[in-house]
């Protein structure tokens, strides 16, 4: 997890919102847990070897860890309400498309015990989504990537959970704005993602009817903008700008308030978030 993925480790009030920061200590032991759940191309390499039986049986023993995940969350204190919070702000915007639901830097499903809680969270929405659209019903596609996904996840996620995995293409396709957006209405869960990628994001949809119509669940934008505030910001890091602007006009429902998840780092600071924009953007600072 970069610098740019904070968790919640303390509280501020201001007003009626809840405000969170992130601390050194606490953000490094969880760059340490995300680093030792991030095997990437080696992990891929080893399971290269395995037949098609041995993947296949490592496919099905995920699917049960996933499972057990999808109970945990669905019998969650937080859940009912983020679902519907989700799924308000999409059928609010959806007009008649197709929803997929974009799942980027989920992590190894195989590997990660929040990963997993993650994508339990994922389908879920998914299915309220899917209920909400009634007799439109079967419109709504969970589709993800992750460079770090290992062939396990891939079967797994393919196969097992029917859900898309993407190429790098098909993906920069949909976070550059470059898809179907009259048919498809797209639905972005990023949880605890890099800085860079929630600002090529927004980037990528700075006009008016783009921003009316964005929904993202993730990390909240107003503690990039509270951080970027800071005079010990992190001067190696490119400034989000457009992050930190969005910000401003940004209605966030905090997905788990309390902490209440047992699996930690699995939704601290991930809320559902959707923008307020009139006749204009809010102005941007470049430098």
């Amino acid at each position: 997890m970069s610098d740019d993925a904070w968790t919640t480790v303390s509280r501020k009030t201001k007003g009626n919102r809840t405000r969170r920061v992130i601390g050194a200590k606490a953000e490094a032991a969880l760059q340490a847990a995300a680093a030792a759940t991030n095997y990437g191309d080696e992990t891929r390499a080893a399971e290269s070897s395995l037949s098609e039986e041995e993947l296949s049986a490592r496919a099905s023993a995920c699917a049960g860890k996933v499972e057990r995940a999808m109970d945990d969350v669905r019998n969650s204190r937080f859940v009912a309400a983020a679902l519907e919070r989700v799924e308000r702000a999409v059928m609010e915007r959806r007009r008649g498309r197709r929803v997929v639901v974009l799942v980027l830097g989920l992590g190894s499903p195989n590997a990660s015990a929040a990963a997993r809680c993650q994508l339990a969270l994922a389908k879920l929405m998914g299915d309220a989504i899917d209920r909400a659209c009634g007799e439109d019903g079967g419109l709504v596609k969970i589709k993800l990537r992750d460079p770090c996904f290992t062939l396990v996840d891939e079967r797994f996620l393919g196969d097992v959970f029917g859900c898309e995995t993407l190429t790098e293409e098909a993906c920069d396709a949909y976070v550059q704005d470059t898809c179907d957006s009259a048919n498809e209405f797209v639905l972005f869960y990023m949880p605890h993602c890099e800085g860079h990628l929630y600002e090529s994001v927004v980037r990528a949809r700075w006009n008016v009817g783009a921003m009316r119509d964005f929904v993202c669940v993730g990390n909240t934008f107003t503690t990039y903008a509270e951080r970027w505030s800071l005079k010990n910001a992190d001067p190696e890091k490119k400034k989000p700008t457009r992050v930190i602007a969005a910000s401003s006009v940004c209605t966030s429902s905090l997905v788990d308030p309390g902490d209440t998840f047992d699996v930690p780092g699995a939704f601290n600071d991930t809320s559902v978030q959707y923008f307020s924009v009139q006749d204009a953007l809010p102005n941007v600072d470049d430098d």
